[in-house]
């Protein structure tokens, strides 16, 4: 038992110790290789408290290696922009101007919901309020408002909701706006395309709608 709580407390500093050293404040800050040590210092920590009879070595040395990695890891992409690239990647900029980029979104698998809800958590519901919309290499998403969008949107009481979203229709949310089916066939019609043609149609409270046509990629 003694045994049990000396390793225990033993490991519980080391992966203190590395997660300093690795100097990241929660799991939002992490790239990737970050992410990939936590686990296997997270696996390596589990090895010797569950198999007493295992020498602490055999996942205290690999964690210190690990650390290792990942100072070197830091301190070369520091120096040399290109690998920093192929190791932790680069920000991709996914929103310009209101217009989505499709081919960024296809690149990083992101989904119009992902963008949606990354534009919900700063208070923005019109893409054409977003002048810029960056994919931070942590999978975060940053968001640059657009200034004139104030005075050049009518913004509805009721704010916009998807109803076409990758040519599906959602029609649980035509009653949040008060928009008939009818209604939707005429910018439908209006625009000359399919609900199969539309990567995302948005419409709010005063019928105002934003349109993005699925690109060929």
């Amino acid at each position: 038992m003694i045994s049990i709580v000396l390793r225990t407390t033993i490991m519980f500093f080391l992966v203190m110790f590395a997660l300093r050293v690795m100097g990241k404040k929660n799991l939002g800050e992490f790239q990737p290789s970050d992410f990939v040590s936590t686990m296997l210092i997270s696996n390596l920590t589990s090895i010797v408290i569950e198999a007493p009879e295992l020498p602490l070595l055999y996942s205290v040395v690999p964690i210190l290696l690990i650390i290792c990695y990942e100072i070197f890891m830091s301190v070369i992409a520091k120096k040399n922009e290109k690998l920093a690239k192929v190791a932790y990647g680069s920000p991709k900029i996914i929103i310009s101007n209101g217009i989505i980029n499709q081919s960024v979104m296809k690149t990083l698998r992101f989904t119009i919901d992902d963008l949606l809800m990354a534009m919900r958590s700063k208070d923005i519901f019109y893409l054409e309020e977003v002048f810029l919309a960056i994919v931070e290499t942590n999978g975060s998403v940053s968001i640059y408002p657009d200034p004139s969008a104030k005075t050049n949107i009518d913004k509805a009481d009721i704010p916009p909701f998807s109803i076409i979203v990758d040519g599906k229709t959602r029609y649980n949310n035509l009653g949040y706006i008060n928009v008939t089916e009818s209604k939707v066939e005429k910018i439908l019609e209006k625009e000359n395309v399919s609900p199969e043609d539309i990567l995302l149609l948005m419409i709010d409270g005063n019928g105002q709608y934003n349109l993005s046509v699925k690109e060929i990629l």
